[in-house]
């Protein structure tokens, strides 16, 4: 029997991704989390065949999530599903470890197309992404406005857009005030703009290019 723990904090997702599973999977356990710490409890003490998870659960830090998930399951196969663009986080969470990420909006053949390909140990790269590779490797240059952040930066400036100040977002991480007031600085810095409200424009730019 296969079993798969699915991680998002919207119960229609998670009902419509068991449906997707149960369509390819005849014997198939599915547990349910709705944050990163019931996540990392269910990996504890259970040994999945895939861990399907969002990035941006409540009172989720998902660097350090994949980070430890790997530390006691390293063979684990994990598929990131997430409304966040797969342009601009998708390398940063692949190079943590995952073997797919595809966005929410992603029709269902897509998303089903996914599951099975990280089940079958295959990467996952969705058609957007795939472009946006070639499209770098015939320019030359890279087309990710977004490529010189770390996974911590990508993850604060997640919150940051969604309108969470520092305190709010060090909470979150269990970090220091001074580490995102920090990471913010740099990310700031490496964009080139000037506060969260020019952020917030050109990831909403990059998002619709």
């Amino acid at each position: 029997m296969k079993r798969i723990l699915i991680a998002d904090d919207h119960n229609i997702v998670i009902t419509g991704i068991s449906v997707l599973v149960r369509a390819e999977y005849l014997n198939v356990q599915i547990d349910e989390c709705s944050d990163g710490d019931s996540a990392w409890k269910q990996i504890q003490s259970t040994a999945y065949d895939l861990f399907i998870m969002d990035i941006n659960m409540p009172g989720t830090d998902s660097v350090n999530l994949l980070k430890n998930v790997f530390s006691i399951q390293p063979k684990l196969k994990v598929l990131i599903l997430s409304m966040s663009s797969e342009e601009i986080y998708a390398m940063k969470y692949l190079q943590l470890g995952a073997m797919g990420f595809i966005n929410k909006d992603a029709d269902a053949l897509e998303i089903r197309k996914a599951i099975v390909n990280v089940m079958n140990n295959k990467k996952y790269l969705s058609p957007r992404l795939q472009e946006s590779i070639n499209r770098d490797a015939i320019t030359g240059a890279p087309n990710n406005l977004f490529e010189n952040l770390s996974a911590r930066e990508l993850e604060v400036m997640t919150h940051l857009i969604e309108g969470k100040n520092v305190s709010e977002i060090a909470e979150i991480l269990s970090i220091h005030i001074s580490t995102v007031s920090t990471h913010k600085a740099n990310i700031l810095q490496k964009l080139k703009v000037n506060n969260v409200i020019e952020l917030t424009r050109i990831v909403n730019r990059f998002d619709l290019a």
